[in-house]
């Protein structure tokens, strides 16, 4: 049954959106391919949606946001950042994001789900008193994993009480897509034109 697998778009959700934050520079279809771990066909369904809708242009070099494409990035951006690359862990690619002010949660809940979404592994921290910490029971993140801690206040710039996802998995972009569906999952709310690319 194999020769059916080309005939429906093979992108998800968190794939959309992964789609959308890369595409805040111009990327040719190729490039945007490799980085979302796609396939080329795959790829070009999800473009032609995107740019249906009105979120991307495209010119002879690639593919950029539009203006509408980038309102709804801000709309992204106001619920959780782009995941970006932090330290390997357990030598695995990683990928980390923050969410904004986000309701209460279980962090176990959450890590099941990043492994439903392909990763190996994930950890769900809080910003309490300036730093990462476990939710549950307070512990901070830099009693154990002092260089991370310090990378993830760095780059993610998180305010208090902002939960932080680190994801990792044998492929970075597993690891950026098991990321964004913890934080879709938590949020429980996307922009309604990146639900229709999927429905």
């Amino acid at each position: 049954m194999s020769w059916k697998r080309g005939a429906y778009p093979e992108y998800e959700l968190e794939d959309v959106i992964a789609a959308i934050f890369a595409l805040k520079e111009t990327k040719g279809r190729k490039q945007l391919a490799e980085g979302l771990g796609l396939g080329e066909g795959s790829v070009r369904t999800l473009l032609k949606k995107l740019s249906s809708l009105g979120l991307i242009e495209s010119k002879q070099r690639g593919h950029h946001l539009s203006d509408k494409g980038e309102s709804v990035l801000g709309e992204l951006a106001g619920k959780f950042s782009e995941p970006v690359p932090v330290s390997p862990v357990e030598g695995m690619p990683s990928r980390a994001l923050k969410i904004h002010g986000p309701p209460t949660f279980k962090s176990i809940d959450l890590r099941d789900e990043a492994i439903r979404a392909g990763a190996k592994g994930a950890m769900i921290l809080r910003v309490k008193d300036g730093e990462p910490v476990f939710p549950e029971d307070g512990r901070p993140l830099r009693e154990t994993l002092p260089e991370l801690a310090e990378e993830l206040m760095g780059k993610l710039n998180p305010s208090e009480g902002d939960a932080l996802v680190i994801s990792w998995a044998e492929e970075p972009h597993v690891a950026v897509k098991s990321a964004i569906h913890v934080a879709v999952f938590l949020r429980d709310e996307v922009p309604r034109e990146l639900a229709e690319v999927v429905g």
